[in-house]
């Protein structure tokens, strides 16, 4: 039972930090490179590098059947994982100002009716 419940473990927070990994990517993807120099951080090219690494070694990472196991329990998907988390915990937030377009949808007040 105890094996059970660790392997369900293992496999939620492999899977979910490799969800988490691909949501980065996108969302860095979606902003302008300019919101990242604006709000202090590393460049976007960077963010990206890195985000795609450690989305890598998470999939490889994951438990069978679709990579070599593991699971970010190991030195390496442990390092790829916290990558993932410095970037929605710290990065993102800080660029939640700086979103590409103004809100709404891209429609602007200015004009008449």
């Amino acid at each position: 039972m105890v094996g059970f419940l660790q392997l369900v473990i293992l496999n939620v927070v492999s899977y979910a930090a490799f969800i988490g990994g691909v949501w980065a990517i996108i969302d860095i993807m979606r902003r302008g490179s300019e919101a990242f120099v604006s709000a202090g951080k590393q460049t976007k090219i960077l963010w990206l590098v890195i985000m795609v690494v450690a989305t890598a070694v998470l999939f490889i990472s994951l438990p069978i059947p679709f990579g070599g196991g593991g699971g970010p329990f190991n030195i390496i998907g442990l390092a790829a994982a916290a990558a993932v988390i410095v970037y929605h915990v710290g990065v993102k937030p800080a660029l939640g100002a700086h979103r590409k377009g103004p809100k709404g949808g891209g429609r602007s007040n200015k004009g008449s009716w």
